[in-house]
């Protein structure tokens, strides 16, 4: 095992807001998951998938609880108050302090919210499903602070260098981008497909929502294979977690 390399956050944020980024370097899986999956839903030894989230637990304050989730690519929010068993939704809000909200990504976008004084947090997990039917939008009705009292990050993932989608896809973003940002955030590639950017789609999601105060670490997932897990690189594959706190 290696030491468990992570990305911290590049965003003003309050000293009250702890929050993370792992890469794939410093666990216990083997091969296809090597080394840190924290995911116990890809085939990982349950075990295993375990002692990794607990060196992740590690990296925050004695006695924070982790809260986990069901991803399922869509729009629902949870908002929670102590921790539970895992919920089906994609992103989590909570003013409480000591629990840690994960989000599991492998090419989907990690975004992470908090207000400006550090009394509330929510992280989303922003695939392009989940974009497209609003989580963003979702999330931030589900938040008590106003939009322009919120700092934001988006963290690594899959770049528009490797994001080919079909017409459908940015169809699907007719209605909550303005033209203006659709040609911006897909850029024709082969016929009938385009380059989609998760970083810009998200990031003029926010600013259309009020959240003006955006920083981002742009990594892309499907690059840097020695980082980072890619479900589209590599099909069976672990998966990085995004979390945040108050402490």
């Amino acid at each position: 095992m290696n030491e468990i390399e992570i990305i911290r956050p590049s965003w003003p944020s309050p000293k009250s807001v702890e929050a993370i980024s792992t890469t794939r370097t410093g666990g216990f899986s083997v091969a296809p998951f090597n080394s840190l999956n924290l995911a116990d839903h890809v085939g990982d030894t349950t075990d295993v998938v375990n002692r990794n989230r607990e060196l992740v637990a590690g990296l925050f304050a004695k006695g924070a609880k982790g809260q986990w989730l069901q991803q399922v690519h869509n729009n629902r929010v949870a908002r929670v108050e102590s921790s539970v068993e895992p919920l089906e939704a994609d992103a989590l809000v909570t003013s409480n302090r000591g629990i840690v909200l994960n989000i599991l990504t492998a090419d989907c976008l990690p975004l992470l919210l908090c207000s400006e004084d550090g009394n509330e947090i929510a992280a989303v997990h922003c695939g392009w499903r989940g974009l497209a039917a609003g989580i963003v939008a979702n999330t931030l009705a589900t938040m008590d602070g106003d939009p322009d009292q919120l700092l934001a990050w988006i963290g690594p993932a899959i770049g528009s260098c490797h994001f080919e989608v079909g017409a459908e896809v940015r169809a699907a973003f007719a209605k909550s981008l303005s033209g203006d940002s659709l040609e911006h955030c897909f850029r024709p590639a082969a016929e009938g497909k385009f380059m989609a950017d998760l970083l810009k789609i998200t990031t003029a999601q926010l600013h259309d929502l009020g959240v003006c105060q955006v920083s981002s670490d742009a990594y892309c997932t499907y690059c840097d294979a020695d980082r980072f897990y890619s479900y589209r690189r590599d099909g069976q594959c672990g998966r990085m977690v995004t979390a945040i706190c108050i402490t």
